[in-house]
């Protein structure tokens, strides 16, 4: 059984058409317990990309999130979230953002490194893919440093998705596990987790974001903060391949994942 989402997108985000009530439909039928509405924010970007569309009007948002979840309360938690696309100059904004409003859980992704968005060529070039893999492990390192107001890191090794052919699919993790070590151990020491982002599998990369182990890692270092999500953009993809997550965490012996309320943490038992 399913327990719950916790990286859904709607219609608010400016890469998704979805309406909440589908979503809120969709999980319902899957016997969901659980949801995160965790739409997009993300500022500060060049390339002519970061328009309006990625800016989360957080006025209108909230009130809609906060409906929506007194209607269902009976039948299915919905969490107030937003993925906050942080950069390392940004912290201080996302921190007043966060506080402001009344979230239940947030998502730090870093979607862009100096400004540039990972998915357009213009962080790519002239760039081997160690030189990006190494901008952007730092990039998230340093902008978890930046603040704290946020729950788990969001797919903290994604970058594979992008890139020139010849640069996607593949990082070299022992080149990486020194700086991938001290962001655990920097998420750990703030109290915060990862979470297992199943689109890697969607988007024919067949595994899970971040790859096994460095799940594995965060767990050896003393972590214990992690919540599954399916990353959706439309309704059909909540919930995908969660039954793989589960069974690889109980295959390395985590017997539990995380719940959020207000942004505070508590735990649900697998299955």
């Amino acid at each position: 059984m399913i327990i719950s989402d916790y990286h859904i997108h709607s219609k608010f985000s400016g890469d998704s058409n979805e309406n909440l009530e589908n979503i809120v439909n969709r999980a319902k039928e899957l016997g969901l317990k659980e949801i995160a509405i965790t739409d997009h924010m993300d500022l500060d970007i060049l390339d002519g990309s970061g328009d309006s569309n990625f800016i989360l009007d957080l006025d209108s948002y909230i009130p809609v999130l906060q409906e929506l979840k007194d209607k269902n309360k009976k039948e299915l938690d919905i969490k107030i979230g937003m993925e906050f696309g942080i950069q390392k100059h940004l912290g201080k904004k996302a921190k007043e953002l966060i506080e402001k409003y009344p979230f239940d859980f947030v998502i730090s992704s870093v979607h862009s490194v100096d400004k540039l968005l990972l998915d357009q060529n213009t962080f790519w070039k002239d760039k081997t893919r160690d030189q990006a893999h190494e901008k952007y492990f730092f990039e998230i390192l340093k902008s978890i440093e930046s603040y704290d107001s946020f729950c788990v890191q969001g797919h903290l090794d994604f970058i594979t998705r992008y890139g020139t052919l010849d640069k996607k699919g593949f990082i070299d993790y022992i080149k990486y596990s020194d700086v991938i070590d001290e962001i655990l151990k920097r998420l750990i020491s703030k109290s915060k987790g990862i979470e297992i982002n199943t689109s890697g599998i969607r988007y024919m990369e067949n595994r899970f974001y971040p790859s096994d182990n460095i799940v594995k890692r965060y767990f050896e270092l003393g972590g214990e903060i992690i919540t599954i999500g399916s990353d959706s953009h439309k309704a059909s993809d909540i919930g995908k391949d969660f039954e793989k997550a589960y069974d690889f965490l109980q295959s390395i012996g985590v017997k539990y994942i995380s719940s959020f309320e207000n942004m505070e943490v508590s735990f649900k038992k697998i299955k």
